[in-house]
């Protein structure tokens, strides 16, 4: 039996040399970008295939190229070189646009943020950048941007000092939730003073409710923590008064009543006890117990001298 050939149209002859670009007059026409590699692959595969010396330079300069390029940047280089090129293009940052400063200089912003030896805008790392600013005392928070073709926008959200908080012999400011900021400055000398162990944490809610009473609220001079249980209120005429760890509101709004009707806070006393729900305690201070110690004396001896001139 004779072996079944292929019927070829006309001008095949030339598709069969380069690999069969197309079938029969019923077969699949290759697609034309299709054409070149399977007709190259169909030489390979014949053993026609050849390479000219320019395809082969070509080659060689793409293997020397790629091979470069892959050593630059495993050896950092191709950063450095992009850096330099993006500068050199125009894109060099010339301006850092600083908001919402006010305890953060200018300077401090500069010297933490990395800008790069080029100062390329395009290579310049904006989340690096964040995450050094935030390391600033006074930041809470901190967005960097860039602005094309040369600016960098860094915005900062600054903390709001709060309290100044005396832990040992150490002074702070801190913020409303106790988070500390710096040490002390005396800038802030205006600032509630609070005292002892927890007094950072705690302070926020006894400031407010002690805020809501005119008759003593501008009057206290320091609130202390005692024990991280409850507080003491130090008054700027020197007055102590004692709250108790449970219901301490209630006493501050006896202790508003006492100040309106009777004046308290005039009289000769150094402390206010008001730990206890039934009561209140009031000492009295030195001179002014000394005085009424005598007082009292007098009226006693004067009461005993009634009552011997009442049995004669």
């Amino acid at each position: 039996m004779q072996p079944v050939k292929a019927k070829q149209a006309k001008g095949s002859k030339r598709a069969g040399q380069n690999g069969a670009a197309r079938a029969d007059e019923g077969g699949i026409v290759l697609p034309r970008f299709l054409r070149w590699p399977v007709r190259h692959a169909a030489r390979l595969l014949n053993g026609g295939f050849q390479i000219s010396p320019r395809r082969i330079a070509a080659l060689t300069l793409a293997v020397v190229l790629s091979g470069g390029a892959a050593g630059l940047y495993q050896g950092g280089q191709a950063d450095e070189m992009l850096a330099g090129a993006t500068a050199w293009a125009g894109f060099r940052i010339a301006d850092v646009q600083i908001d919402g400063v006010s305890q953060i200089s200018r300077i401090d912003v500069l010297t933490n943020i990395d800008l790069g030896a080029e100062r390329s805008l395009f290579s310049f790392d904006v989340h690096k950048a964040r995450d050094d600013l935030k390391l600033l005392a006074w930041a809470s928070d901190v967005s960097v941007s860039k602005a094309y073709p040369d600016k960098v926008i860094v915005k900062v959200v600054e903390r709001k000092p709060f309290a100044i908080w005396q832990n040992g012999q150490s002074l702070y400011l801190v913020e409303r939730d106790g988070h500390e900021i710096v040490p002390y400055d005396d800038r802030f000398a205006g600032l509630p003073l609070i005292v002892g162990k927890g007094a950072n944490s705690e302070a926020a809610a006894l400031i407010a409710s002690v805020d809501r009473h005119a008759e003593f609220a501008g009057k206290v001079k320091a609130y202390v923590r005692v024990a991280d249980r409850r507080w003491n209120l130090t008054l700027d005429n020197g007055v102590s008064v004692l709250l108790p760890e449970a219901g301490a509101e209630q006493q501050l709004a006896e202790l508003a009543r006492m100040q309106r009707e009777e004046n308290v806070f005039s009289r000769a006393i150094e402390m206010i006890d008001m730990r206890f729900a039934d009561r209140v305690i009031v000492r009295l201070t030195p001179e002014a117990a000394a005085q009424r110690k005598t007082i009292m004396d007098a009226r006693i001896e004067q009461l005993k001298k009634l009552a011997k001139e009442a049995n004669i």
